[in-house]
């Protein structure tokens, strides 16, 4: 797929009128988008487990939760569970490696990959924790 097919398809997909397309068409940072989307596509988004205790969702170390390169949960790949006060955290890291892919940068290059869930633990509070670390992978 060449960036002028991934534009199109992207077109279709947000369901835009030709004057909301030409807007974005023809603003240089939708432009860089088209141009480095074709090789993001290659990636997926893996946070996995690597700490829980007390997590009533069930999520445990090495469980992997997989996002496409646009954020979106890959529900047949993913638990069958997924606990809601995780996932604010993880749009923050969603949008750190999608922002690096969309500009040409190598998508592992975020600094900041680990996160973890809103509940604070017993010490604090709550009643458990989730640790998670995100890498982006090649698809298979």
């Amino acid at each position: 797929m060449d960036q002028d097919q991934l534009a199109e398809m992207i077109r279709r997909r947000l369901k835009l009128d030709d004057q909301d397309w030409t807007i974005i068409k023809e603003t240089p940072k939708f432009q860089r988008l088209f141009k480095n989307a074709v090789e993001a596509s290659k990636y997926r988004l893996v946070a996995e487990v690597i700490d829980s205790k007390g997590c009533h969702s069930g999520h445990i170390g090495g469980q992997k939760l997989i996002f496409d390169n646009s954020g979106n949960l890959l529900t047949k790949e993913s638990p069958d569970r997924v606990c809601s006060f995780l996932m604010p955290n993880l749009t923050v890291l969603i949008n750190a490696f999608f922002e690096n892919m969309m500009n040409g940068r190598d998508p592992n290059e975020v600094m900041f990959n680990t996160t973890g869930c809103f509940d604070t633990g017993p010490q604090c509070g709550g009643w458990g924790h989730v640790v998670v670390k995100m890498t982006a992978i090649s698809k298979p």
